[in-house]
């Protein structure tokens, strides 16, 4: 996202024009310190509470989408299992549907989370799973106890997949990230505003407010999508699901 990275390198370019006027600037301005200073306080204190919240609520949606990942891959494990608890001639092709399953997820869906894409494929095979449970006997106490708990079970993969597939995209808003940018021009300017006798030690609090900025706008950035970068949702649950796996009846 343009927003993105413009509000990423803002900082950076605030602190390089603000140092070729601040010698301008630090005689005149230390007769008002006392004044900047207070300002500069709750100014610093308002950004730093929006930069918190947006990293604590973007790690918490990474967790989230991890957490959910895990769900689906169990229900799919509870599927299997069903399958294998029914005649070879019963639940032969649910227990292949689901290990199928897993392998588009892992090979064709996956990679095109970070675009915000799916797989019209894993769509089919969850379709074909309710079909074939569907299609199970529900002539006994066992066989209906099986039916039942396997519906539950597609039902609930289901809904977890929907939910990973509306995590996919941004987090961030490019409203919310014109928001940062615009904090963090204010915020790391008024630090011209203050008046100190010596250039080097302005730019050293300058620069140091500056990178804290930007090191924080990257780490949203690295955040904000759960399925790209370097912070990624790898699939390791469906990894977890396959290894071991007996042979196919």
């Amino acid at each position: 996202m343009v927003w993105a990275w413009t509000a990423v390198f803002i900082p950076a370019i605030v602190l390089i024009v603000g140092a070729t006027v601040l010698r301008r600037w630090m005689k005149r301005g230390a007769e008002h310190n006392d004044v900047a200073g207070s300002v500069f306080q709750g100014i610093g204190g308002l950004y730093a509470v929006l930069l918190a919240f947006i990293v604590v609520n973007e790690w918490n949606s990474l967790q989230e989408a991890s957490t959910n990942t895990f769900a689906e891959a169990n229900d799919l494990g509870a599927l299997y299992w069903d399958a294998r608890a029914l005649p070879p001639d019963l639940g032969r092709d649910l227990e292949a549907t689901t290990k199928q399953y897993a392998r588009v997820v892992i090979d064709q869906e996956w990679p095109l989370l970070g675009d915000g894409g799916y797989s019209p494929r894993a769509t089919e095979l969850v379709y074909r799973m309710r079909d074939e449970i569907n299609a199970l006997p529900a002539d006994s106490p066992r066989a209906q106890s099986v039916f039942e708990h396997a519906l539950t079970k597609v039902n609930d993969l289901e809904s977890a997949r929907r939910e990973r597939l509306s995590e996919n995209g941004h987090n961030v808003s490019a409203t919310l990230w014109v928001a940062l940018a615009v904090g963090a021009v204010v915020t790391v300017g008024f630090t011209f505003l203050f008046g100190l006798p010596r250039f080097w030690s302005h730019l050293m609090i300058a620069g140091s407010l500056a990178t804290l900025v930007a090191l924080a706008l990257i780490l949203i950035l690295m955040l904000d999508q759960p399925f790209a970068g370097v912070m990624a949702v790898e699939p390791e649950a469906f990894d977890i699901f396959l290894r071991g796996l007996p042979p196919q009846r």
